[in-house]
């Protein structure tokens, strides 16, 4: 280590570590957090109401800020790896400025606090929430158009905010060193003001160099909350939020041809840079959201929602475009290109939704009525640009200075979109016995605007019907059909021949599975089979002169996850997931039956952890896991032309935590813990684009050390 620096740590628990699902028991008292109020078997994202995951007619997987902060994750796509269906960390080590990850094969939109996250459909103005922020994330799998309006096929993430809680005063600091220079100090602090305030700021400073020469990433953000009313039946919380990103890590890529293919010169370090040193990427964000709830009494309450975000990035770049260039026949020297963008991203979003409860004969219904409106404005203006070859073996650097501007590269583009989306949405739970039969229906109405193309106005009514039978056993099988729509930024070649903007493209799926809950215990399994068909999918030509909507994708295969302690202070989550992506319809028939880019089969993830409940080595948890990620499809090559899937990689984590009050009693709410990641330092490739040249390296191995303390 090189330095020390004190971080604070923090989070809000829903649930004690185990990993996704969620699990009841003791409150693990190693982990630095400030305990959170709701239940730990309740995921709210799949039906927008409170309703037990064992009971929800659809795989839901939920991680809580427990487990984030226990595991010392760095952002959602690294506290995706213990999640059955997804295809973790898509871009590795080279792009986390984005959470970029496939979930059943596709790519997934994220919602915060119920309120979608938009993200620029063409550049590079994203939000991302550090993990710091969350109080738990819910990942709902398999259509969700139905209650949330445009979706991918493959679900969502919902984030929860950290908001006040009910204490006279509360509140955690920490500190964390680690691998690659990492540090984070995050503070938070909440309490009471008054009789019916409540009040929470908290905030982070974390940063890291990456695993390439010349990569950093830097990070402060703060956000305060408050609650007016607490206690009574009508609330209002307002949450502001802002995040400074002057370094986004190293967004970068490396070729082919010396990581998947082989090249005679040997296979690229994962240290290897192929830009500059001037190379930058900033970014700033800024959000507020409001939250008013009313309880009407008898089971009626009304709940609304909105918020108004902005980004802003930056991002001056050179990189390698992938291919050895054509006069070195040795596979030393590489082309590289320049690029720049400066955008600007703005999104309001509302949502309002009034519950309630009736009962008709036997029935018991949970009813469901909202309405939502989102809009979203994204401006760019980009170059791109030729840059001077480089040595991959032999770099030599500062041949060309990094554009600062889209000016200064040469001739800019322009992009202008605007997309505005109405919605209106109904949903009847309805039980009788053991028997739970969901209803849901919605109808969206979407305006899209692109500067260049003409205007276009899309209806789609989603729906979703799940039936699920709870049995004394606490065995409660279930079979859902749903379906989504999502607008797709391309322009498309018409029947007549005319340039369009693309229509949405649309999915729909059937699941069937089962959910046991051992009565009595917090043990929670589940298994499912899934098929997904996503038709209206862009596809283009041989030579990519015209795009049209002829393809159709069909994604199918099977998870299973599960948490449960097992006795003498054990614990152990696992899930598994196998699924097979293929192209079903496409312009070019030879592209038929190949699977989807960055795509994974599938994997395996395990996790055990003991907490001894007496003795001398209570106080401790310490903890072991593996994740395997099956082979992901990387294309045809475009230098050889063959068709490869990147390797699949096999990793293990492991973690140490101890109680100081079990040693010195003055020093109550005092954690150590030591985490580690990739503890054998296996060099992998996460995904790579074989038609474009690129490929991507996963993260190498990180330890980090955290003292925490909490009151």
């Amino acid at each position: 280590m090189k330095r020390l620096c004190i971080a604070l740590l923090l989070g809000t628990s829903l649930s004690e570590p185990a990993f996704a699902q969620g699990r009841s028991g003791d409150e693990d008292s190693n982990v630095v957090v400030v305990v959170g109020q709701r239940p730990r078997d309740e995921a709210s994202a799949g039906t927008k109401t409170a309703t037990p995951l064992a009971q929800t007619p659809q795989s839901v997987s939920v991680v809580t800020s427990n487990q984030i902060v226990g595991l010392g994750l760095q952002n959602l796509g690294q506290a995706l790896r213990y999640v059955a269906g997804v295809t973790p960390e898509t871009r590795g080590s080279s792009a986390e400025v984005y959470d970029l990850f496939k979930l059943r094969g596709f790519d997934a939109p994220i919602y915060l606090d119920g309120l979608r996250e938009f993200a620029s459909p063409s550049g590079y103005a994203a939000p991302q929430i550090d993990v710091s922020r969350l109080d738990r994330f819910e990942v709902i799998k398999g259509p969700a158009s139905v209650l949330y309006g445009a979706s991918s096929p493959g679900g969502l993430v919902a984030q929860s905010s950290k908001l006040p809680i009910d204490k006279d005063l509360y509140g955690a600091i920490a500190g964390t060193y680690g691998s690659y220079d990492l540090y984070r100090v995050d503070a938070d602090i909440g309490g009471r003001a008054g009789s019916d305030v409540l009040w929470r700021i908290y905030g982070t400073a974390n940063g890291a160099s990456t695993e390439q020469k010349f990569g950093k990433r830097e990070r402060q953000a703060i956000s305060a909350a408050a609650t007016a009313g607490a206690g009574s039946s009508t609330t209002f919380t307002l949450l502001g939020a802002y995040s400074h990103d002057p370094y986004n890590g190293t967004y970068s890529v490396f070729p082919t041809v010396g990581t998947l293919i082989r090249n005679p010169n040997g296979q690229l370090p994962t240290t290897f840079d192929g830009g500059e040193s001037g190379n930058f990427f900033s970014r700033e964000q800024a959000a507020l959201t409001y939250i008013f709830r009313h309880d009407f009494g008898n089971g009626w309450a009304l709940r609304s929602s909105g918020r108004y975000q902005n980004v802003s990035s930056k991002l001056g770049l050179i990189y390698i475009s992938g291919a050895p260039t054509a006069s070195d026949p040795t596979l030393r020297t590489y082309d590289r290109a320049s690029y720049s963008t400066r955008e600007q991203l703005n999104n309001w979003t509302f949502d309002t939704s009034l519950t309630g409860s009736v009962q008709t004969g036997p029935i018991k219904h949970a009813l469901l009525l909202g309405t939502d409106r989102q809009v979203s404005h994204s401006s760019e203006v980009s170059a791109f640009g030729s840059a001077p070859a480089i040595n991959a073996y032999a770099p030599i650097y500062g041949t060309i200075a990094v554009p600062q501007t889209p000016e200064t590269v040469g001739t800019t583009g322009t992009i202008d979109s605007r997309q505005r989306q109405q919605g209106l949405y109904g949903q009847d739970q309805m039980s009788i016995g053991g028997v739970r039969l969901t209803v849901s229906g919605r109808q969206d109405w979407v305006h899209t605007v692109q500067l260049g193309s003409a205007a276009r106005d899309d209806r789609k009514f989603t729906w979703r019907v799940g039936g699920l039978y709870v049995t004394p056993i606490g065995v409660a099988p279930y079979v859902s059909y749903a379906t989504s729509f999502e607008p797709q930024s391309g322009a498309v070649q018409e029947s007549n021949g005319t340039i369009g903007l693309a229509k949405p493209s649309l999915g729909k799926q059937l699941e069937v599975g089962a959910k046991y809950t051992m009565p009595g215990t917090p043990i929670l399994l589940t298994a499912a089979w899934f098929r997904i068909d996503q038709t209206n999918v862009l596809t283009s030509s041989a030579d990519f002169s015209i795009s049209t909507q002829t393809g159709a994708v069909r994604s199918q295969g099977v998870e299973i996850e599960g948490s449960a302690p097992l006795g003498y202070g054990f614990s152990a989550h696992a899930a598994f997931s196998r699924q097979n992506v293929k192209v079903t319809e496409d312009l070019v028939a030879a592209r038929i039956g190949r699977g989807l880019v960055t795509v994974g089969k599938g994997g395996l993830s395990a996790n055990l952890e003991w907490s001894p409940v007496n003795g001398k080595l209570q106080g401790m948890t310490i903890g072991g896991g593996v994740r395997h990620v099956d082979s992901t499809y990387a294309d045809v090559s475009a230098y050889d032309g063959i068709a490869r899937n990147t390797p699949a990689y096999t990793l293990f984590d492991a973690l140490l935590r101890y109680d100081i009050e079990r040693l010195v009693p003055s020093l109550h709410g005092v954690t150590l813990s030591v985490n580690a990641a990739n503890i054998f330092d296996k060099k992998y490739l996460t995904s790579c684009y074989s038609n474009y040249n690129w490929c991507w390296y996963g993260n190498r191995r990180t330890v980090q050390g955290t003292i925490g303390y909490r009151f």
